[in-house]
């Protein structure tokens, strides 16, 4: 029997030390400092990489400044093309023919042909006269 008691005594010490321990408040299960340094350490990553993507260099402000910059050459480089074209196609027709040989030297140089006439006006001195629409409606 004292063996039995023994036991009881002990049970019962034990339940009345984990009685005790309810009343008692628990410790968190995690450390709070440390739980807020995190967190503000996580904050200030997030607001590097935020300045990273809107402000520093090769974030959005500058993409956006380059692809502005390559509209702007991909007009520049259509305007260019078209002018190309034309004077490829005046070399072309300079290499080709005589007729067109000709006709730059007379309106470039003035040159003539032998056997003809050229003659020469000039305007009166004093200000031009701005032409009209009515003017440039009848040359049409």
């Amino acid at each position: 029997m004292k063996t039995m008691r023994a036991e009881i005594g002990h049970r019962l010490s034990r339940l009345s030390a984990d009685l005790a321990g309810v009343r008692q408040p628990r410790p968190p299960r995690y450390n709070r400092r440390m739980y807020r340094a995190v967190l503000i350490v996580l904050l200030l990553v997030l607001a590097g990489l935020q300045y990273r993507l809107w402000i520093a260099d090769g974030g959005w402000a500058e993409v956006h400044r380059l692809s502005e910059m390559k509209q702007e050459l991909n007009a520049a480089n259509e305007r260019n093309e078209i002018r190309n074209d034309a004077l490829q196609a005046e070399v072309d027709d300079l290499k080709s023919g005589e007729s067109a040989t000709e006709g730059r030297a007379r309106s470039d140089m003035g040159m003539i042909k032998h056997d003809e006439e050229f003659f020469l006006t000039i305007a009166p001195p004093g200000p031009t006269p701005k032409p009209t629409p009515s003017d440039s409606q009848a040359e049409r």
